[in-house]
């Protein structure tokens, strides 16, 4: 597996449209926090697995005051946001549109980029995105965290669109991208 490319994960909010930057920032700051917990230094490589493969050398240059991300589920659940934000893309002919509600058995909405064939302008919801960040486990405990995200976005198959289901261990760090419909 080759390394595709550096992603910067300050630069999150510059490339996510459709979110406020202070929010892309905030899950940007919990990934550098997620992942410097675990010990790992800017320029750490990230492995993408499942659907899609790849591989891109993480870095950042902020150093986040950590008293705000005590609770080391809330750094890697924001964090596992911004990493599968930069793989939805980096590696699909996707964008993030919104947010969706709860209750949906999702988290967010794609939609094509605007230089896509199937690009519609007036039809911009396309795919939906589940992610999940987990800080350290090993495989067994990985897939299992799949197979419950694939049972929770089975809730709206009935939209007829596919989901990617993203699932990130920083211990790793690994990041698990599974297509469904």
């Amino acid at each position: 597996m080759r390394t595709r490319k550096t992603l910067y994960l300050e630069s999150l909010s510059k490339l996510v449209k459709n979110i406020s930057p202070n929010q892309c920032n905030f899950y940007a700051e919990g990934c550098i926090i997620a992942l410097e917990e675990l010990g790992h230094q800017s320029g750490v490589k990230l492995k993408v697995e499942g659907v899609k493969s790849a591989s891109f050398i993480l870095r950042w240059e902020a150093s986040p005051q950590k008293s705000g991300w005590q609770e080391s589920r809330d750094a890697a659940e924001a964090g596992s946001i911004a990493l599968a934000f930069f793989v939805i893309l980096e590696l699909t002919e996707f964008r993030i549109i919104q947010q969706a509600v709860i209750g949906t058995g999702f988290d967010y909405w794609l939609g094509y980029k605007e230089d896509h064939i199937l690009y519609d302008p007036d039809n911009f919801i396309n795919a939906r995105l589940e992610v999940s960040g987990i800080s350290n486990e090993r495989k067994r405990g990985i897939i299992k965290r799949i197979r419950q995200k694939t049972k929770q976005v089975s809730k709206s198959d009935d939209l007829n669109i596919p989901a990617f289901i993203v699932v990130v261990e920083f211990g790793t760090p690994i990041c698990i991208i599974i297509h469904h419909e």
